[in-house]
Parts: structure tokens; sequence; C-alpha cells
């Protein structure tokens, strides 16, 4: 098996570790969907692992295009609409729920336009440099509501750890702009982000101690 599969499905695996461990910490239901970050991010990690086998000659063609669509799905359809939504939840306050909508409403149209654009196709992925170049005509225009539908929502949060999760979202955004290609970019930035939500783990286990627990109210 080559490095670049086994670094995705050992990321996968703690990704999906970290998953199972954060659904056993007491939490409100309203933080369920945050909870669940490291799942999807497990499953984009699985997905690059098939992708670098089949690149590699390990597994058959066949197992190309669902692991393509898999991952375009999670990260240019689900992200920009599921990210805010979680958000929206955890947050108490009248005028920044408000903003979050708004965001919400950026990304369901970056998630709606991507989705008609896997759909109609023609969609595949393949490797430049160490990284997955994915095909997908997105639109450029819509780069901008994508990283404010993924980023703005915790940066405005009432609660400081969730500003912290926005925060470090944006850096890796820029870290990941930095030292990858704009073909790569969408799988670099993807990692890193998948790296980041295993550290909600922290958050998680940080307000089960607190009296008030992390998402009880806004700090």
């Amino acid at each position: 098996m080559c490095f670049s599969a086994t670094a995705s499905f050992a990321t996968s695996g703690v990704l999906a570790a970290s998953a199972v461990a954060i659904a056993r910490i007491p939490k409100p239901k309203a933080a369920v969907p945050l909870a669940l970050f490291p799942a999807f991010f497990a499953v984009l990690q699985f997905a690059e692992g098939i992708l670098w086998l089949n690149h590699r000659g390990f597994v058959d063609a066949a197992w190309k295009p669902p692991a393509v669509y898999v991952f375009l799905v999670i990260a240019y359809v689900l992200w920009p609409v599921y990210v805010p939504f979680s958000a929206y939840l955890l947050e108490r306050r009248r005028r920044r729920r408000l903003i979050i909508l708004l965001c919400q409403a950026a990304g369901l149209v970056v998630g709606i336009w991507n989705l008609a654009v896997i759909i109609q196709g023609p969609v595949d992925a393949w490797v430049i440099g160490h990284s997955f170049h994915y095909q997908i005509a997105m639109h450029g225009g819509l780069s901008a509501p994508y990283v404010i539908a993924v980023t703005v929502p915790f940066l405005i949060n009432s609660r400081w750890r969730l500003v912290a999760v926005g925060v470090a979202l944006g850096v890796l955004y820029g870290i990941a702009a930095l030292v990858a290609s704009w073909e790569t970019f969408p799988s670099v930035w993807c990692f890193f982000a998948a790296i980041l939500s295993v550290f909600l783990y922290v958050l998680f286990r940080y307000g089960a101690k607190k009296e008030a627990g992390a998402f009880g109210r806004p700090d």
C-alpha cells in the first residue's frame, strides 16, 4: 500500500475514533451536529484513501467514481450548508443568529449550485504533485460565499471556544492557499480541517467538565 493511501486511512481511523469518543460525552442536542464533524471528515479521508489505492493500481477502476462523488458531495455540497446549520443551533443571541442565517443562505446557494454541477458532470480526480485535483466546474464567484459560509458562523459566535474554531479554520484556509496550488487546494484544505476537527474532542471534553458546559450559555 502506498504511503499516501496509508496516511489517508490512518487519518480516517483517528477521526472515526474521535467521533466515537465525542459521541460518548454528554452534550445538549444542539451540539450534536458539531459533534459529527470528525465523522464526516473520516469519510472524506477514507474516500481519498480509495482514490490513492486506485491511482497506484491496488484497486479496480470501478472504485474511483464512488470515491470521487463522496468527496465532492461532502466537501462542495454538504459542508457549506451543514456548517452554518451546526453553528446556528449553538447560538442564542438573536442578532448573531440572523447573521448566521445569512451565511446559511449563502451556503445553500453554493451547495445547490455545486450539486447541479456534480449531477451534470463531468467530474473526476487525478494526482498533481502529492495531492488530488478534483474536476468540478465550480463557479469562481462562489468561492467567497463558500468561505463565508464555513467560517463566519463560528467567528461571530458568542462562545470564545467556537470563535477559536472559526479562527483556526480561517488560518488553515490561508495556509492551504500558500502551500497548495489552486488545483489541489480543496484536497489540502479539507485535510487540514480534518485534523482540526480531531481537537473538537478537547472542546467537548472540556465542556462536559464545566458546570455550565461549553454550550450551555454564551460566554
